[in-house]
């Protein structure tokens, strides 16, 4: 199977899934970990319609008092991190992802954050098939902190094609709806 054919089968996949639900199952098992619990800054993403839906854990780091980081993609193909302190100001930006406006500055994330990494599936053996941008391929090869990639269960799958410049992740950074994979 190619990249391009199996973005195409996890796209199908995902239209069938209730990304709601998903969304508030993976928001309560992330809750319950100690990542989440001692991070002061949260890096996450708005999801789009087809990705599980994380309103619920960026409120819940708004009313936690972390300090909630969402990117905004820049021109030259990489994204950059804005503190948005109410998610009422996220607008449409590139490629119709709900994103800080230009108005507010970028920050550079501190090395204890908890970084939430969307992908579009995910193998057994940690390959993250993302949308084929590379934007958090090229951010996640230098970032520092504890990150998470959040897959919905049945995107979880025994292989997908990878290469070189692949960002992997081991099982116990992969959270679905049912927890951390084992």
């Amino acid at each position: 199977m190619t990249k391009r054919e199996a973005r195409a089968r996890a796209r199908a996949l995902r239209r069938t899934l209730d990304m709601g639900n998903i969304g508030r199952e993976m928001a309560r098992a992330l809750f319950a970990l100690p990542c989440w619990q001692q991070a002061g800054t949260v890096l996450a993403f708005a999801a789009l319609p087809d990705e599980p839906d994380t309103a619920p854990m960026l409120q819940r780091a708004l009313a936690d008092g972390k300090q909630l980081l969402l990117p905004r993609v820049t021109g030259d193909g990489t994204m950059e991190w804005v503190n948005i302190p109410d998610l009422s100001l996220l607008q449409r930006g590139a490629y119709g992802i709900p994103e800080p406006p230009a108005d507010l500055p970028a920050v550079c994330p501190p090395e204890d954050a908890l970084f939430l990494v969307p992908c579009l599936a995910v193998s057994r053996d940690g390959v993250r098939l993302g949308r084929g941008g590379g934007y958090y391929d090229r951010f996640l090869a230098h970032a520092k902190g504890k990150r998470l990639l959040v897959c919905p269960s049945a995107l979880v799958w025994p292989e997908l094609p990878a290469d070189t410049w692949d960002i992997r992740f081991p099982s116990h950074e992969i959270l679905t709806e049912k927890g951390l994979l084992p």
